[in-house]
């Protein structure tokens, strides 16, 4: 099929004709501007509806988004530029058709790719999200001129679904994607790198990619670890960016149900890797995961006029137990979150990221003055959910919760100086102290939580309520504590049940 690009102002390279032709503006296509390079986009019927820059933080990113008819369909273009010109590009096609784009680079005289799909492992079934088949971007793009740098792109494969929508009454309602397809469309050239999305009725398909001023990663082996550190640990890292948000796989526990149900993962959404690894390495991919990240949740609870993240989507086994749906509060993530985007913005200057910590510690102390709690001989665990709807229903605690938010307000009383958060967080040791060894199972390993009754359920986690129990003592040590002989016991018989397996 013949292919025709436009490049603004200067001169044409055509997909399959001489260099240097020229060629006018070709009907139902739209250049969207990438600073020194331009997105052209083509559709039959294509044409600009809106362009419009929602509110941000501007300090580190401002998004430009353009909608777009396309004939029975609709495009969406988010155009994220961060602090340093780098953009992320996250493009939606809704309805049927299809969208044809280019990324040209012109004047490049080189090329080289590297693939960061090939040789994928087998992915095991896993008991609680099934297989996830979403792979990693198609890889990396680098261009240049005379020798000279001109740009490096990532570029996503391209994803197909649809939206599933269970209502409740009253406003609410669970949300999510269910996955139709994922491929590879991606062709390239000396001249550019090209795409093509394709959409029927009622589905919508998305892709993004990565526009780079400089090169992304300071050492090869630093893109080699992140390489294949995707592939091995895909539950840690989010492939698919929309222009809402990255989609990550769910539990098969979700209502409206589906196998292949994706959403707004709150627990993938801060990018934790690759913050950590900003923070180790400096490299500017990394940084730039960072801001997509910070971005992301800043845009997801700005959109609730909101100081926390709720879940958007419903866990039938919470809605069994305690009739919560969506949307509700996940006390673990939004403690994650909080710290996270506390270091962000102390890191990176930016006073709104900051303020999330003492945000949300507020709001948990709101939670705990209201009873939502399980209560211990001495102290309290803050429940691991919230929701309005679950009326005087008591909601359980788990371990890993009540040490991660206990760490959480000591990290607040230490930014702070208020001992309220000092208080809250002796009030929650002193709950882990008083129930003691009763959190042993017969095996030696834990119980995962702790009900209103006093009874336990479930297997722990294998590593993370063990870290929660290390990081607990040792802030409470540099606090100027005692070790707690209880706490020590904990983390003694769950090394010991770890060593025997």
């Amino acid at each position: 099929m013949k292919k025709a690009f436009l490049l603004l102002f200067l001169t044409m390279v055509m997909a399959g004709c001489t260099a240097g032709s020229e060629a006018e503006p070709a009907a139902n296509a739209t250049e969207i501007s990438l600073g020194s390079r331009i997105l052209l986009l083509e559709a039959e019927g294509l044409g600009l509806k809106r362009e419009f820059q929602p509110d941000g933080l501007d300090s580190l990113y401002k998004d430009t988004v353009y909608e777009l008819d396309a004939g029975s369909a609709n495009v969406t273009v988010n155009v994220r530029k961060l602090n340093n010109g780098d953009r992320f590009v996250m493009m939606r096609l809704e309805g049927k058709g299809t969208l044809k784009g280019t990324v040209a680079m012109e004047d490049a005289d080189d090329y080289y790719v590297i693939d960061w799909a090939k040789d994928m492992p087998e992915r095991d079934h896993n008991k609680v999200t099934g297989i996830d088949p979403t792979k990693p971007p198609v890889g990396l793009f680098r261009y240049t001129k005379n020798h000279q740098f001109m740009n490096e792109i990532v570029m996503s494969h391209s994803f197909t679904s649809k939206t599933l929508t269970e209502l409740y009454g009253s406003g609410r309602e669970s949300t999510i994607r269910e996955l139709l397809a994922e491929n590879d469309t991606v062709t390239h050239t000396q001249k550019g790198v090209e795409f093509e999305l394709t959409s029927e009725r009622d589905q919508m398909t998305e892709q993004w990619f990565l526009l780079a001023e400089k090169p992304l990663f300071n050492e090869t082996n630093h893109l080699n670890e992140w390489i294949t550190f995707q592939k091995e640990n895909y539950k840690e890292v989010n492939n698919w960016f929309t222009v809402d948000g990255p989609m990550k796989k769910l539990p098969w526990s979700v209502e409206p149900f589906t196998k292949d149900g994706y959403g707004r993962y709150l627990g993938t959404m801060i990018e934790k890797e690759a913050v950590d690894r900003f923070f180790k390495y400096q490299d500017r991919y990394f940084y730039n995961l960072t801001v997509q990240s910070a971005a992301n949740l800043w845009v997801y609870r700005e959109s609730r006029e909101d100081v926390i993240w709720k879940t958007e989507f419903t866990s039938t086994w919470l809605k069994q137990k305690y009739d919560i749906t969506a949307p509700y509060v996940d006390t673990r993530h939004n403690e994650l979150i909080a710290l996270y985007l506390h270091r962000i913005g102390k890191e990176l200057g930016v006073p709104e990221l900051e303020a999330a910590l003492i945000e949300y510690s507020d709001y948990l102390l709101n939670l705990i003055s209201i009873d939502n709690i399980v209560p211990a001989e001495n102290g309290y665990y803050p429940a691991d959910y919230y929701s309005p709807q679950q009326g005087k229903q008591f909601i359980h605690a788990s371990l890993n919760h009540a040490l991660g938010e206990a760490n959480m307000f000591i990290k607040a009383y230490n930014e702070t100086k208020n001992k309220k958060y000092l208080f809250a967080a002796r009030d929650i040791r002193q709950a882990v102290e008083s129930t003691g060894d009763k959190w042993i199972r017969p095996n030696g390993d834990l119980w995962y939580q702790i009900n209103r009754d006093g009874s336990f359920d479930g297997g722990d986690y294998e590593l993370l309520t063990l870290y929660d129990l290390r990081r607990h003592e040792k802030s409470w040590k540099e606090l100027g504590g005692n070790l707690s002989p209880i706490l020590q016991k904990l983390i003694e018989s769950k090394e010991q049940y770890l060593n025997s397996k």
